[in-house]
């Protein structure tokens, strides 16, 4: 029986979304991409459905996109390898969800693992989470409106730092610079989101659906140009050398550490 990639939970009307390739460490592959907006168009249909909380199994959270995608698109090297992988009908389906996400960040979470919990509209971590922005390793750019949001967030120079570094931290350093709103212990992560995803749901639906809308447009009125533009420099990171490099000696590392 072939594992699914993202496992779904209702409790009451808050829906649990589970990214689920722990042996992977919840790295974002086709089947993830593809259940993932499956789950959210059937919440977004669900009225039932008040708030989503999206989580990882395992010690990640997601490590970001599959390596062997990166090393499979950069070795066909075609145009439209690297159309497929950049569809931008991925990071919509997350921006244009009408209703409340918050993020359980409940381990590692680089890359993609990184950059989607910036679309969630609230972001919790437990201690034992790793964050990094670690595209410049592997020769790509950031992406997921990322370069967007992140400054909005976090403010433009703490952004530079942590993208032009790609350095590693932890959920204490995330919470300290706004980009969580609360740390957990490991045990208490999951219990606290749905905790507060079950206050949320208790208020009108209506109103809370227009107020996240609100909000948004206020805070991200070019986020679609920025997608766009984004997305094109991703695709150009790609096509270079120095990205199949990097993705090659990151996957020998890994190698070398099991």
């Amino acid at each position: 029986m072939t594992e699914q990639a993202v496992l779904s939970e209702d409790r009451g009307r808050v829906k649990i979304l589970t990214l689920n390739r722990p042996a992977r460490m919840n790295a974002l592959d086709e089947s993830m991409r593809e259940s993932m907006k499956a789950h959210l168009e059937a919440a977004k249909q669900d009225d039932n459905v008040a708030v989503v909380v999206i989580t990882g199994a395992g010690r990640s959270f997601s490590a970001g996109a599959d390596l062997q995608r990166f090393a499979d698109i950069h070795a066909e090297g075609t145009f439209e390898a690297r159309e497929r992988f950049t569809s931008l009908d991925f990071p919509r389906a997350l921006i244009n969800f009408p209703k409340p996400m918050i993020a359980a960040i409940n381990g590692v979470a680089v890359g993609w693992g990184f950059t989607m919990p910036l679309i969630c509209d609230i972001r919790l971590a437990s201690r034992a989470a790793v964050f990094s922005a670690g595209f410049v390793r592997v020769g790509v750019v950031p992406e997921f409106g990322s370069s967007h949001l992140l400054p909005r967030i976090i403010g433009l120079g703490k952004s530079m730092e942590l993208v032009l570094t790609a350095r590693k931290f932890g959920a204490e350093e995330a919470y300290a610079m706004g980009l969580i709103s609360e740390v957990c212990e490991p045990e208490a992560l999951l219990p606290r989101a749905v905790e507060l995803a079950e206050i949320i749901a208790a208020h009108p639906a209506p109103a809370v659906r227009m107020a996240k809308e609100l909000l948004r447009q206020g805070a991200q009125a070019s986020l679609e140009h920025t997608l766009t533009y984004e997305i094109t420099m991703f695709k150009q990171a790609m096509a270079t050398a120095e990205h199949g490099q990097a993705v090659q000696a990151m996957m020998e590392q890994i190698k070398t550490k099991k």
